[in-house]
């Protein structure tokens, strides 16, 4: 049987603002995200142009009845997992604030003007 090759793990769980870190956040507070998600991380992968797999099937063994799946990124790139999450969470907040920004534009904008 052949052995995988090393890879990093990551789970929504890491950077949930509403758990705790006995709950499984890996990240401070200040740096977490509310109501992360798998396509969140994702995105953050792909912003990093990192090589991911998502596994929608796999659950985080601290919350396996409210676990939505994992992402598998490969190591080449990034010096640790430690370095990997700070990166990824990074990422995810910034795309928290421009879904915000967004979110009111188009609030503005659905206003049609009178004919």
């Amino acid at each position: 049987m052949l052995r995988k090759k090393r890879h990093f793990v990551l789970y929504p769980e890491y950077f949930d603002k509403q758990l705790s870190r006995k709950q499984g956040r890996k990240v401070p507070k200040s740096k977490a995200v509310s109501e992360c998600n798998l396509s969140k991380i994702a995105y953050a992968c792909k912003y990093l142009e990192l090589e991911y797999e998502v596994e929608k099937d796999k659950k985080y063994s601290k919350n396996w009845w409210g676990s939505e799946g994992r992402i598998i990124v490969n190591p080449e790139g990034v010096a640790s997992k430690t370095d990997l999450i700070r990166r990824v969470s990074n990422i995810s907040r910034k795309l928290k604030k421009t879904e915000k920004t967004t979110n009111t534009k188009k609030g503005k904008s659905s206003v049609k003007p009178k004919k």
